[in-house]
């Protein structure tokens, strides 16, 4: 009996082995600091998971055999190591990993909608990581993108300013829907305006930003003629974390972040996890009104703000997850005037998103599905004076505008043989505008209404050739977009409108537009510490609906609706390389052209109408101007070591408008100057981590830059510089100071206000 036992166990024990575990603590070879989210895997069946806060990695349940350990981490070498398992114990295998000099080997995935390498896109990308983001003295998220070459941003009152501009390769900052930004690949240009609010976003969820530059229209479409900027959000990986920071500044400034999050059981590729976030701030402001010409009405901006969002996931292995995200934000910004509203003219934003995004992967194809929806009411006060043959008349009206921005993203990824990676996709958006200007001294109420669907799909492919030495992408996307229901209208007209009855028009005509982007680039690489690319490709931006179907007052004038503008269009022309020296040193030099078609333009109508006493000119937005953009960017990056880096940039852009329709528009723009574009820009600084305190500074020079079309205003060259001081105590608690525009240069912007001046910031941080 006792045999026959014995022959049993025997026979079934490969069956019953199944309790052996490996597990290890991952490090960094210099500093022997534990590193949290390290990516661990066995090669043999492509079983991964990811280390805790302590460093640690375990895998239950492994047969006995021979396993090769791959261990990942962004911004160190990949290492792997061999480990036999006879016996049913425990194994440890630790790991002491180094960190690499040059970034280029980090993933990112915006530029080509798959999972690569920056080195490996012919493209110029740059990803700023959660190491950059730490120690970056910023106030918003816009300031991350300060230091990076051929973007500038255009933000003069600081976070009292409303709205900010970012621009890319000298397309001009006066217009953010030429470069799309993004949040975890939901697009948050608004189809009114093209704006993006800024302010919205929370910078203690932001885990990376992907930085594509030069027009991404072949997969993104509209918006994507100047770049594509992609905010990705932290992911919980411990099962309780939480940080709460609180902050004072100039100004009475002062305000508040929190998260906590968590994810259920020990194993980081399956289940559930939740994380919930919010801030505060609010600031006394400043006087933006020059002091010589500041009366009884001129106060100091202000701003209060909060935000709430929460993320809930599900994790059904390592290849598949899904992932709701819902978030409010609330704010008012003052205008800085106030004559007998208890607030003074103000902007209040109010903002009501939602989106579901799931990853997947069946065998060799990868799949990603968004739908996301986003409402954002927009209220703006006005109150002025208007002087009018001697009498003094007060005027007031607010602007009500609900604008709702919906849409079914789509795209998969599929690998034939070992060269080639198809990825094709569809995009379904739709944008609404229903806005008012409610006259507060009157009983009129002006109105204006419009959609737009868009519908658009893609296709890519991306070739390696010669031992993963040559790489060409090839990709072209077709969009189609219809706008409809559009109207303009007064209803309880006075005197205070009859000026604008001419306008109404209750079915303005529907319109059809379509493009095509087509993209094809290539690279060589010619060893690892040298690669060269050449590149072309084609962006566009379709019409706002703001142009589309509103008439109303602007700077200097008013503009009438036009349904019938068409999209701009962008060709360009890249070549660059990358040169790594001691892998320590990484050079990048850009050059680009880009030639524009149908750029945008108001142009007079021949109409007049008189404002505030005076006869002003009604204005209409045409397709009627050629751009020609010539560029280059450097891009130097040395790391002396893991703890001290200096960095130094210089961006140029020659935006000029190389013929411009004089039939059509009341003067000459021909060889005039794209606005808010430096000529000459340059960024330097150095980031020096150790143990008394960690210091980052940064030096901005900005070239003069033109405000108005006709290169009469401008804004003359200037120079910055941007301190941040903090140190980690215990590992749980930080101190910080920010300092902005330490040199305090003020300047007078477009609209006659001055420019925020010196702004510091003090930070007390914990974290558990």
């Amino acid at each position: 009996m006792k045999k026959k036992l014995l022959l049993l166990l025997t026979l079934f024990m490969p069956v019953l082995s199944f309790s052996q575990i490996i597990t290890g603590r991952i490090t960094d070879a210099s500093t022997n600091k534990t590193l949290t989210g390290a990516n661990v895997v066995i090669i043999e069946n492509n079983n991964g998971t990811i280390t805790n806060a302590d460093g640690f990695y375990k895998f239950k349940n492994i047969k006995q055999g021979t396993y090769n350990i791959e261990v990942s981490f962004m911004g160190y070498k990949t290492i792997s190591k061999t480990i036999n398992i006879t016996e049913d114990k425990t194994y440890t295998l630790n790991f002491s990993i180094e960190a690499t000099s040059i970034e280029t080997k980090e993933v990112v995935i915006t530029a080509t909608k798959t999972q690569q390498n920056i080195e490996n896109i012919p493209q110029r990308v740059y990803l700023i990581s959660t190491n950059k983001i730490e120690s970056n003295p910023m106030e918003s998220a816009d300031d991350l993108l300060k230091t990076i070459s051929g973007t500038y941003i255009s933000r003069s009152m600081g976070i009292l300013s409303h709205k900010a501009i970012v621009s890319m390769r000298g397309l001009g900052g006066s217009e953010q829907s030429r470069v799309l930004i993004l949040m975890d690949g939901v697009p948050i240009n608004k189809s009114d305006g093209g704006s993006v609010n800024w302010n919205l976003m929370n910078l203690n969820q932001v885990a990376k930003v992907e930085v594509t530059k030069g027009p991404g229209s072949s997969l993104y479409g509209s918006n994507a003629m100047g770049g594509v900027i992609n905010f990705i959000s932290k992911k919980p990986t411990e099962k309780l974390a939480g940080q709460i920071s609180s902050e004072y500044g100039t100004y009475n400034t002062i305000g508040t972040k929190m998260n906590i999050s968590g994810r259920q059981g020990d194993d980081s590729n399956h289940g559930l996890y939740w994380d919930v976030n919010g801030f505060y701030r609010q600031s006394d402001g400043y006087n933006a009104t020059p002091e010589s010409e500041r009366d009884s009405n001129d106060i100091k901006l202000n701003l209060q703000e909060y935000a709430v969002g929460t993320k809930l996931g599900y994790d059904f292995n390592k290849f598949n997850n899904i992932e709701l995200k819902l978030d409010y934000y609330d704010d008012q910004r003052g205008t800085g005037v106030k004559i007998y509203d208890k607030d003074g003219s103000n902007f209040q934003h109010k903002t009501y998103s939602g989106s579901t995004n799931y990853n997947g992967e069946l065998g060799k194809t990868k799949i990603n599905a968004i739908a996301y929806y986003r409402d954002e009411p927009f209220y703006k006060l006005n109150e002025s004076i208007k002087i009018k043959n001697g009498a003094i008349s007060y005027q007031c009206y607010d602007v009500s505008s609900k604008r709702i921005d919906m849409g079914t993203l789509f795209n998969a990824s599929h690998q034939i043989g070992n060269n080639n990676l198809i990825t094709g996709g569809f995009d379904i958006k739709h944008g609404s505008v229903d806005g008012n200007d409610n006259y507060q001294t009157s009983t009129d109420v002006v109105t204006n209404k419009g959609k737009m669907n868009t519908f658009a799909f893609y296709i890519q492919d991306e070739i390696n050739l010669f031992n993963d030495k040559t790489k060409i992408i090839a990709g072209l996307r077709y969009d189609l977009a219809k706008f409809y229901a559009g109207s303009y209208y007064i209803t309880d007209g006075t005197n205070a409108t009859s000026i604008l009855t001419s306008l109404v028009n209750e079915n303005l005509q529907e319109y059809t537009w379509s493009a095509i982007s087509p993209k094809i680039s290539a690279q060589y690489l010619f060893n690892k510490n040298f690669r060269t690319y050449i590149s072309y490709s084609r962006g566009f931006r379709p019409a706002i609906l703001d142009d589309l179907c509103r008439s109303g007052f602007i700077a200097g004038g008013f503009k009438k609706a036009n349904p019938d503008l068409g999209a701009e269009t962008l060709d360009n022309f890249e070549i660059g390389s990358d040169i790594h020296i001691l892998n320590k040193i990484r050079i990048s030099p850009t050059v680009y052209y880009s030639n524009g078609h149908n750029f945008m333009y108001y142009v007079s109508t021949g109409d007049s109408l008189m404002m505030g006493g005076h006869l002003k000119p009604v204005r209409i937005k045409q397709n009627i101007s050629k751009v020609n953009i010539s560029g280059a960017e450097l891009d130097i990056v040395y790391n002396i070591n893991d703890n001290f880096n200096i960095f130094a940039n210089y961006t140029f852009a020659n935006s000029q408008i190389a013929d411009f329709d004089t039939t059509a528009g009341d003067f000459d723009l021909t060889d005039k100057y794209l606005t808010y574009v430096p000529k000459n820009q340059a960024t330097g600084g150095i980031t020096w981590k150790n143990k008394i305190i960690n210091t980052n500074i940064t030096y901005h020079f900005y070239d003069k830059q033109w405000t108005d079309d006709k290169n009469v205003s401008k804004i003359d060259a200037y120079s910055s510089v941007d301190i941040k001081f903090w140190k980690t105590f215990n590992k749980s608690f930080t101190a910080s100071v920010n300092v902005q525009n330490l040199t305090d240069h003020t300047y007078i912007e477009s609209h006659g206000n001055e420019s925020l001046g010196r702004f510091i910031t003090g930070q007390i941080s914990y974290k558990f």
